[in-house]
């Protein structure tokens, strides 16, 4: 039969470490202190997603940014056309006015179409002097005679 034999081994905790560990007995071990955040903890596959959602915003804020440059080019095209077109529009509003002017209206029609400008008014006065009696109830029989004595009293108002 076997006989075990108890030997007492040397104590590591002789002397002053035995009373730092007498002393240090309220002591606990805690866990690391969290900080401050979501507190959420993403598993790898949910960082993967959430990493190519943030490159594809990226994208299509680029994408955005070129399509927004390239409106702005043709808004600038445009804006260069409008000022071409106002100036022209200038141009012919020029133009116009000077073509409506009266010197170059009666130079026009002094040397193109051989007009002269008119003088004083002349006043003509007829051979006959003009009735002075009042007008005869019948009309006086019609005669190829149409002088300016025979027609007048029937130009002239009543009255």
């Amino acid at each position: 039969m076997a006989i075990a034999r108890v030997v007492q081994l040397p104590n590591d905790r002789t002397g002053p470490q035995q009373d730092r560990d007498r002393r240090d007995r309220h002591l606990r071990v805690v866990s690391p202190q969290r900080r401050p955040g979501l507190g959420v903890r993403l598993s790898p596959r949910t960082g993967v997603l959430l990493t190519v959602l943030l490159f594809v915003a990226l994208f299509g804020v680029a994408v955005s940014n070129a399509l927004l440059i390239e409106g702005q080019a043709k808004v600038d095209d445009l804006d260069q056309q409008v000022a071409a077109e106002q100036a022209r529009y200038e141009e012919l509003r020029r133009d116009v006015a000077e073509l409506e002017s009266p010197q170059r209206i009666l130079g026009e029609a002094t040397r193109g179409l051989g007009m002269v400008p008119a003088g004083y008014p002349v006043w003509l006065s007829p051979d006959e002097p003009a009735p002075t009696d009042d007008l005869p109830d019948d009309p006086p029989p019609e005669s190829p005679d149409t002088s300016a004595a025979r027609v007048k009293p029937y130009l002239e108002p009543t009255g």
